[in-house]
């Protein structure tokens, strides 16, 4: 059974004996935020340590713009993945205090179309506890993107050095390993980065 899935009490105070008890639609409030075109929301994590501040220097570097407002993370759900808001929030405060904290691995750089298309920092599960948490949180009726998970270097939208990072970069590994502790619930525009809610992992495993 899945751990996220082992101790979940539905609303009505039974015990699931399914392999996943998805929460769906209807077990909310009629009540969904409205998104504004120039705001995008997201699920992500912020990871701490030295290794991230070797980060936050090659972001400085080459994309200062996306440096400055928005912190090196990594997203676990995206705006074009999350179907409908109120749901992923509502599943995110109930699973999290099940999941204990995540281990991620920051591994090579790559980069896509060249550099054109972004530069950025592979992130390995090292657990698995990262593809359980976004398995569960983007479950129907969300659509998962298929794109590995990774911390932004360089995004084409703020930077136009992609290339020129990628030819620096190319090659380089951190083999670092950092712990998640928190899911933050975000708000970013062009300029400002907000966080609206935060999601302890309290789970013990």
């Amino acid at each position: 059974m899945s751990r996220l899935a082992r101790g979940i009490v539905r609303l009505d105070g039974k015990q699931t004996n399914r392999r996943s008890y998805a929460l769906t639609r209807g077990d909310l409030p009629p009540r969904c935020p409205i998104r504004l075109r120039s705001v995008r929301r997201h699920l992500l994590v912020v990871p701490q340590g030295s290794e991230i501040d070797t980060v936050q220097r090659w972001r400085h570097t080459w994309d200062p713009v996306m440096a400055s407002v928005v912190p090196p993370h990594v997203t676990l759900a995206y705006p074009e993945e999350t179907a409908d808001e109120a749901l992923l929030l509502y599943r995110a405060e109930h699973l999290t205090p099940l999941v204990p904290p995540v281990r991620l691995r920051l591994d090579e750089v790559f980069a896509e179309e060249e550099g054109r298309g972004g530069v950025f920092l592979r992130v390995a599960d090292v657990d698995g506890g990262w593809a359980e948490l976004r398995g569960e949180l983007l479950a129907d009726p969300m659509t998962p993107i298929d794109f590995p998970a990774h911390l932004t270097l360089v995004h084409p939208r703020t930077s136009k050095r992609g290339a020129d990072c990628r030819a620096a970069l190319a090659g380089r590994r951190l083999a670092a390993t950092v712990w998640v502790r928190e899911v933050l619930f975000t708000e970013t525009t062009a300029d400002t980065f907000t966080v609206l809610r935060r999601f302890p992992l309290s789970g013990t495993g």
